[in-house]
């Protein structure tokens, strides 16, 4: 592909991720939950463990997306938002292989325009800002572990935000890139006492329109002033750094809320590695189908 050609798949596809988010009835400025989006969009979702593919998009007999139950949450959520852009733009039977991730000069037109789609979709421009601007950041000043802070509330990995504010919505320099990729997302878990194999994910007052999904093992950090029904889903396991550390111990539902600044948030929580249609993944054990 050359530049003109790549330019104009990139407005095709941001394009079709904002009449997406429309069909979808999601506000302009909130995170998008990829798997319920693809959901609404008529397609069968679904875990599975994929050893050597990222997921798979087929249209026959019915609409179905495969993602690889043992890639991690963020990845997942890239890979179902990729698969659902060959849906819309009614690419045929799709399988991504776990090693073949291209640079984008060497992709097929299909698979960057997928790409683009996913990047619009999960991280508009619209969306980012609002973001930045509910916390008070700016980008071309933002600290790793504020970076680290937007890929949870966007449901994607670290390197994959850093990524696409630098070469998608041009908000941080090249320069500054270099910077933040030399520190790792099990630095930052490491200041809350979390594994580098579990993920820790970082909430505040801000975190609006969805859910915060997590896996059981999983650690939720939440505001120090921030309440938690009383459950056996969610456990407080430390407070540090001003924060409360709360571990996800079984499947189900929790709720966290704080009465004086009037907020509050859904907490979903799956089984580690879950297989099956996307829609169970959070049902408690005893109502498992």
């Amino acid at each position: 592909m050359d530049l003109k050609q790549q330019r104009q798949l990139a407005t095709q596809a941001t394009m079709e991720a904002e009449r997406i988010r429309l069909f979808a009835k999601i506000p302009i400025s909130a995170p998008i939950d990829p798997i319920e989006t693809a959901i609404k969009c008529g397609c069968e979702v679904r875990f599975m463990k994929l050893s050597s593919l990222e997921g798979i998009y087929s249209p026959e007999p019915k609409p179905i997306i495969v993602l690889g139950s043992d890639r991690p949450a963020g990845r997942r959520a890239y890979n179902c938002a990729h698969e659902l852009g060959h849906h819309v733009f009614k690419h045929g039977i799709k399988m991504e292989d776990l090693n073949g991730k291209k640079q984008s000069k060497n992709q097929s037109p299909e698979e960057f325009l997928a790409d683009v789609f996913a990047g619009s979709l999960l991280m508009s421009q619209t969306v980012v800002l609002r973001a930045l601007k509910d916390r008070g950041w700016q980008a071309e000043k933002i600290l790793p572990e504020q970076l680290y802070q937007l890929a949870n509330y966007f449901g994607v990995g670290y390197s994959t935000v850093i990524h696409h504010l630098t070469q998608s919505l041009k908000l941080i320099k090249r320069e500054h890139t270099k910077e933040l990729l030399k520190v790792k997302p099990k630095d930052i878990k490491a200041q809350y006492g979390v594994a580098a194999n579990s993920e820790a994910i970082i909430v505040d007052y801000n975190w609006r329109h969805r859910p915060v999904d997590v896996e059981v093992g999983d650690s939720i950090v939440l505001p120090s002033s921030t309440e938690v029904d009383k459950t056996s889903t969610v456990k407080l396991y430390k407070d540090i750094n001003g924060s409360s550390v709360y571990n996800a111990a079984s499947r189900g539902y929790a709720r966290a809320f704080c009465t004086e600044n009037k907020w509050a948030v859904h907490i979903r929580i799956s089984r580690k590695k879950y297989e099956g249609l996307a829609e169970y993944r959070f049902l408690e054990e005893s109502e498992d189908l």
